[in-house]
């Protein structure tokens, strides 16, 4: 809910009520995400078949690495979102162009994409397919730990190098009559 909410709410020009929906809806998303994640983390430690069944599961791995993909995905609108917030409150506030709204509602079809997968990985994960008690899991651990660092490094950085557009297509100088 939280991830539709921001991403049918973002859009160029938002009202500073439609920044605020989209600030507790990132919020909210992060709180969510962080439960989840200590759930899952209980589930493979602590109950259910442990981690000594899940480490040689590929799908579990592959399962992570998507876990991965939704969590780096969404660095880019928390420090977008975060970012707008502080400028609103120092009066240092300019609306959202369009190149910033498109960019955070890719994001949020991406994260919706990856958050899709995950139920079908976990089913299939914890029916043992693709179980090997010889699979390497240290290796398929590496590349789920490389995606999201890789990933959580290319969109941070995109955030904090994100220049925005223009309001709307034709703004500008464009509109202006010429002399």
């Amino acid at each position: 809910a939280c991830i539709m909410t921001e991403r049918l709410t973002i859009k160029p020009n938002m009202t500073e009520q439609e920044e605020d929906v989209v600030a507790l809806a990132d919020t909210g998303l992060g709180v969510w995400g962080l439960l989840i994640a200590y759930t899952g983390y209980l589930r493979v430690a602590e109950y259910e078949k442990g981690f000594a069944f899940y480490s040689h599961e590929p799908v579990f791995w592959l399962k992570i690495a998507f876990v991965g993909v939704f969590g780096a995905a969404s660095f880019f609108n928390t420090y977008i979102v975060i970012k707008r917030a502080v400028a609103r409150r120092s009066g240092d506030f300019t609306p959202m162009g369009e190149k910033l709204a498109k960019r955070m509602v890719q994001i949020c079809n991406a994260e919706l994409v990856a958050l899709a997968t995950i139920p079908a990985t976990a089913t299939f994960m914890a029916r043992g397919v693709g179980y090997s008690q010889d699979f390497p899991w240290p290796v398929e651990a590496a590349l789920a730990a490389a995606v999201f660092l890789g990933l959580s490094f290319k969109y941070v950085k995109e955030a904090v190098e994100f220049e925005d557009g223009p309001l709307a297509i034709g703004d500008g100088e464009k509109d202006m009559p010429s002399p």
